[in-house]
């Protein structure tokens, strides 16, 4: 059903519909670990960043970590290979990152 009214409680709000992305929450593990793995790559692409790569890789590291160990998170635990997945990019992004800050210094 449509309403057109500018009244945001005239709206019928159903139950099935998904929240906005604004109201959107983390509640499973396998999300957690998704993000993790986004990061890690974002460390790998941007280690030419002066300190980005290095910090982006520690926060894949720490986020995949929290997933797998967290009691606070729904859900069963992502894949062995997700996380291992979250955990490498996110060393492999420090690596390079580290290496080439020590390369231009």
């Amino acid at each position: 059903m449509t309403v057109t009214s500018s009244n945001l409680d005239a709206r019928e709000l159903d139950e099935n519909t998904p929240p906005k992305w604004w109201t959107r929450r983390i509640r499973t593990r396998a999300q957690v670990t998704e993000i993790a793995v986004m990061f890690g790559a974002l460390s790998i692409v941007s280690f030419w960043a002066a300190g980005l790569g290095i910090a982006a890789g520690m926060i894949a590291v720490a986020t995949a970590l929290w997933a797998d160990r967290s009691p606070d998170l729904a859900g069963e635990r992502a894949e062995r290979t997700d996380t291992a997945l979250a955990v490498g990019t996110g060393i492999l992004g420090i690596i390079v990152g580290v290496g080439f800050l020590v390369m231009v210094l």
